[in-house]
């Protein structure tokens, strides 16, 4: 889902003013805290849920950084410094046995969850078990301590590799094997503990009650959700206190209204991309409003390999020498690079392919040799334009060379469900990613080995299932150092995937953020992994 590195391309900060804000000194922040009553949201409809065992979109995970908190978790700062890990609901950072194999961990005394009832280590066993239960798309990162996965199968008994013991708030993980990133997944939002009371199913709609300085008060899918503060939160030097009372946040299709309802006062600040016709514009009026910025993320178009054609390498080939990479980078208006890697040129491990130049007759010459030329396919995408334009696309490009291909488009906010569903079928189609945490197996382990697909919440839309592959992603896991060795084992399995073309990555993109003029884009912090932190805006 998220970021290494930042670069930010536009160095205007929001100027002067008078400060509106009650200006107090916390614990929390670098900063002196700057409270005021409401920020203002317009959003699009990629949120797929409000609910950290479910959620798996930028969307979702940008609002809920700042409402459930992990045993770990990222420091609240610009730049790659943002992705240091530090406590959040633990004391400190685990004590790690020699063998790395086990995990001590110990929760903050005296924590409460929003409704006040008192946070239990417990309660991050109940939170693990629970992503198991709801199959949550997280499940497998935890498939590596033990008894999680005969737990996984049965849904009964316990996780017999996590002990928590209430009365001193310790919590022992055992893992069966070393694993490089575990620290990592206990800092995302699906490790962040939950009441044992929370029912084993999507509370979106039913907020769950939270341990961050936010609180979820209402949630209507499609339409608006609303954060408050979290009356038992208290600040700490790695979770600092929060500038806006509440965040208001409405849900707008059209990338062109949010924008302007920005530009009019209407709301504060527009998640969207600004539409390509009218970013010129913007940067023109209200260039000390926008801020342009480059996540590590990767977009691509899927092509399961258990179905025809696409189970053929000589059609998957096809589809990669038949796209243009540099058309595809002007559909987003030109704030884009265009790519064959899966990692994105932000991560030491990339090392650029040059595997698949454009060239139409050979693309036409695989489907041929492949004995595919005329089948029919359906490719998928969303109803938002960063999706629909690029599938539009590839459908010419299929036709072109050869396949009978059909579009189907879909509304954004089931978009992820529906092709990660196994029922679905879906044959090809959009797809794009930004990591959850900075290490390569948030991309190969997440996104394309076999032994992790799954039958609903499949992150492996390729269904990408290659012994070999799974082999060296199962080894690489273990290595708990990323140096000069290890690094280039990661880029040279970036190649052996690309050559077997278990994707057609096209473009790794830019994004805007942009706010009215009433706020103080001098507070503006953009996270290396949830992009903007909403919590640490200012207003003028």
């Amino acid at each position: 889902m998220l970021a290494t590195g930042l670069a930010l391309l536009a160095a205007a900060c929001g100027g002067g003013g008078k400060k509106a804000a009650t200006t107090t000194n916390t614990t929390g922040g670098t900063t002196g805290q700057k409270t005021f009553a409401n920020f203002r949201v317009v959003y699009d409809t990629g949120t797929d849920y409000l609910d950290p065992g479910l959620s798996y979109t930028v969307q979702g995970w940008e609002t809920m950084w700042n409402v459930y908190l992990s045993l770990l978790g990222y420091k609240h700062v610009n730049g790659p410094d943002g992705a240091t890990i530090v406590p959040a609901l633990a004391e400190g950072l685990p004590q790690v046995s020699a063998d790395g194999l086990t995990y001590t961990l110990t929760l903050r005394s005296g924590l409460k969850y929003s409704n006040g009832t008192a946070v239990k280590a417990s309660d991050f066993k109940y939170a693990i078990k629970r992503d198991f239960l709801v199959d949550s798309p997280g499940v497998g990162f935890f498939t590596n301590i033990e008894g999680a996965d005969a737990f996984s199968k049965t849904k009964k008994g316990d996780i017999s590799g996590i002990t928590a013991d209430d009365a001193t708030g310790k919590i022992t993980i055992k893992l069966l094997k070393p694993q490089g990133d575990f620290q990592n997944i206990l800092a995302t939002i699906f490790a962040a503990p939950v009441p044992a009371s929370t029912p084993a199913k999507d509370q979106s709609t039913h907020p769950i009650p939270s341990t961050g300085p936010y609180q979820i008060q209402s949630y209507s899918p499609s339409r608006q959700f609303t954060l408050i503060r979290n009356p038992n939160f208290k600040p700490t030097d790695n979770v600092p206190a929060t500038n806006p009372d509440k965040i208001s946040v409405k849900i707008v299709e059209d990338d062109s209204a949010a924008l302007q309802q920005v530009i009019n006062g209407q709301a504060d600040y527009d998640f969207h991309p600004i539409p390509v016709d009218r970013l010129a514009n913007v940067q023109q009026q209200n260039g000390d409003q926008l801020k342009i910025y480059t996540p590590a993320n990767t977009y691509y178009f899927f092509m399961n390999n258990r179905l025809a054609p696409f189970d053929n390498v000589k059609v998957r080939q096809a589809v990669n020498y038949a796209i243009d990479r540099n058309a595809l980078v002007r559909l987003y208006g030109g704030l884009a690079t265009p790519t064959e890697n899966i990692l994105p040129p932000t991560y030491p491990q990339y090392k650029k392919h040059t595997f698949y130049p454009l060239d139409l007759a050979k693309a036409k010459q695989l489907i041929e040799q492949a004995g595919a030329k005329g089948a029919t396919v359906t490719v998928w995408g969303s109803n938002r334009d960063t999706s629909k334009k690029p599938v539009q696309y590839l459908q010419d490009v299929l036709k072109s060379i050869g396949l009978n291909a059909k579009l189907k488009i879909i509304d954004a906010a089931i978009y992820w469900t529906t092709i990660g569903n196994q029922q679905t079928k879906a044959q090809i189609g959009f797809a794009d990613w930004f990591q959850d945490y900075p290490h390569p197996l948030d991309w190969f382990d997440v996104l394309l080995n076999g032994t992790r697909i799954t039958d609903t919440h499949n992150n492996n839309y390729s269904n990408f299932n290659d012994p070999a592959t799974n082999t060296d992603i199962a080894d690489l896991k273990q290595k708990t150092k990323l140096d000069a060795t290890v690094n280039g084992q990661w880029a040279a399995l970036d190649a052996q995937i690309m050559k077997k073309a278990g994707w057609a990555p096209y473009v790794n993109r830019q994004f805007t953020d942009f706010f009215s003029k009433n706020v103080d884009t001098g507070c503006y912090v953009n996270h290396v992994l949830y992009q903007f932190d909403f919590s640490r805006i200012c207003m003028k």
